[in-house]
């Protein structure tokens, strides 16, 4: 809840700037993939999770802006048996400044992102055991990347986040599956605004 407000606050703050830079913001929705599953669901798996990705940014000056970052990732494992199937639901909600500038038709970005991961996870039979002490993390990040412009409103977007997290399991022998840092590669369409 505080990181809602705080989401809030600095949003009326970064709409009180807007009339200061030509560019007022935009929207990013695309694909995105992280290198490690780390919901505990597959421990033994080295596969990556698919999901998506959303932002928003709103520039306060000509270079700088305010970007919030969501995304969703949703696990699940039948480990080969009837009725033992488990799932989780992976979402990160962050937020943070980005600079980034105009080269021809490519934008470049960097950006600094803090915020939670929030990750909730269900078995069909009795836990086995992965479970967390939260399903809250706080997480922080940094990442940049470019966007391509194909038209007057509208570019495409690549981008790369590393990102940590600070989950930690109940069962301190299964620590040694605990991945708390992920690569993020995410690309998708940007409209500006």
């Amino acid at each position: 809840m505080r990181v809602a407000s705080l989401v809030l606050v600095v949003f009326l703050a970064a709409s009180c700037a807007l009339a200061q830079s030509p560019d007022r913001g935009e929207i990013f929705a695309g694909y995105s993939y992280i290198n490690k599953d780390f919901s505990l669901i597959s421990p033994f798996s080295s596969d990556g999770l698919t999901g998506w990705n959303a932002s928003a940014t709103l520039k306060m000056v000509r270079y700088v802006g305010f970007v919030v970052d969501f995304a969703g990732y949703y696990p699940g494992s039948n480990s080969g048996c009837v009725g033992c199937g488990e799932s989780a639901k992976i979402h990160t909600f962050l937020f943070g400044p980005q600079a980034s500038f105009t080269l021809g038709r490519v934008r470049p970005f960097a950006r600094f992102l803090i915020g939670d991961t929030n990750m909730h996870t269900a078995a069909d039979e009795a836990p086995n055991g992965n479970t967390f002490t939260s399903t809250n993390s706080y997480t922080y990040g940094a990442g940049g990347g470019a966007d391509v412009r194909l038209t007057r409103r509208f570019a495409l977007r690549g981008q790369v986040d590393w990102l940590h997290n600070r989950f930690q399991t109940t069962d301190d022998q299964r620590t040694q599956f605990e991945i708390p840092n992920v690569a993020r590669v995410s690309t998708g369409i940007v409209f500006r605004f």
